[in-house]
C-alpha cells in the first residue's frame, strides 16, 4: 500500500510533466490511475467504518457506556424486532436484569403511583411533571437503600450495555458481509478522537484515506488541467490541443 501510493506521489510530481502538455497516452494513464484509487478508496472507507464502529462498541462495553440505538436505525430494528438467536444470549440476560429492578422497584407504592400517572399523562406539561418526579423518587430511592438499589441498577445498566455493543458489532457484521458503509456519524467527536489516539491500526487507516484521498484530488486537478488545456497559472496554454483519442 505504502509502496503503491509513493509510486503515484512520484508520477504526479515528476511523471505527467505539465498538464497542458500532457499525450493523450497519458491522460489515459491519469484517468486510469484515478479510478483504481477511487476504487480503493471506496473500499477503505467502508473498512474504516467497520473497524470505528467495532472499537466503539467494545470502548462502551468496557466503559458501561450507554449506545443509544435510536441513532441508530438498523441496531434499533434488530433489538425491538428481530432478535437473532446471536444475540438471544445477551438479550435474556438484559431482560432477566430488567425485570428483577422492575420487581424491586413495583415494591413501592410511589412507583406504582407514578407509572399510572404516566399512562394517564398527555400533554407535554403533564410528561415533564411526570419524568421530574420520577427523577426525585429514584433520588430518594438511592439514598434510602442504597447497596440494594446501586446493585440492581448497575447490574440493569450494565447487562444493557453489554446487549447494546453486542448488538452493534452484529450490525457491523451485517454491513460487512453486504461490503456496505455503516455510518459512524452516531459517535461523537470526543469519543471518536478517543479511538483513533489508542487504536494504531485505526489510526493508520485513517492517514491512509487520507493520502488517497490527497492523491485522488490531484489527480482529477491534473486530468481537469489537461483536458482543457490549462496552465499552472490557471490560463488556457497558447499551445493547447485537445488530445486524440
Amino acid at each position: 500500500m505504502k509502496t503503491r501510493l509513493l509510486s503515484l506521489f512520484c508520477i504526479l510530481i515528476f511523471g505527467w510533466g505539465s498538464p497542458s502538455t500532457v499525450s493523450a497516452q497519458d491522460l489515459q494513464a491519469m484517468e486510469k490511475s484515478l479510478l483504481a484509487i477511487t476504487n480503493e478508496l471506496n473500499q477503505k472507507t467502508k473498512e474504516y467504518s467497520w473497524q470505528l464502529a467495532t472499537a466503539y462498541s467494545y470502548y462502551c462495553e468496557d466503559n458501561s457506556k450507554y449506545i443509544n440505538w435510536n441513532d441508530i436505525p438498523y441496531l434499533k430494528e434488530i433489538v425491538e424486532f428481530e432478535h437473532p438467536l446471536a444475540l438471544e444470549e445477551y438479550r435474556l440476560a438484559y431482560e432477566a436484569c430488567k425485570d428483577k429492578m422492575e420487581e424491586y422497584l413495583d415494591k413501592h407504592k410511589e412507583y406504582r403511583n407514578l407509572k399510572k400517572k404516566q399512562l394517564e399523562a398527555f400533554s407535554q406539561t403533564e410528561k415533564d411533571e411526570n419524568k421530574a418526579a420520577f427523577n426525585a423518587f429514584f433520588m430518594k430511592l438511592r439514598k434510602a437503600e442504597p447497596d440494594t438499589y446501586k446493585a440492581l441498577w448497575y447490574a440493569h445498566h450494565k447487562a444493557s450495555c453489554r446487549y447494546r455493543a453486542e448488538g452493534l458489532r452484529y450490525v457491523v457484521a451485517h454491513f460487512k458481509e453486504k461490503n456496505q458503509l455503516l455510518s459512524t456519524s452516531f459517535i461523537k467527536y470526543d469519543d471518536r478522537n478517543y479511538l483513533l489516539e489508542k487504536g494504531t491500526d485505526l489510526s493508520q487507516l485513517q492517514k491512509e484515506l487520507n493520502t488517497l484521498e490527497d492523491l485522488q484530488k490531484e489527480l482529477v486537478r491534473n486530468i481537469a488541467k489537461a483536458k482543457y488545456g490549462m496552465s499552472e497559472t490557471g490560463q488556457p496554454s497558447p499551445f493547447f490541443q485537445t488530445p486524440d483519442r
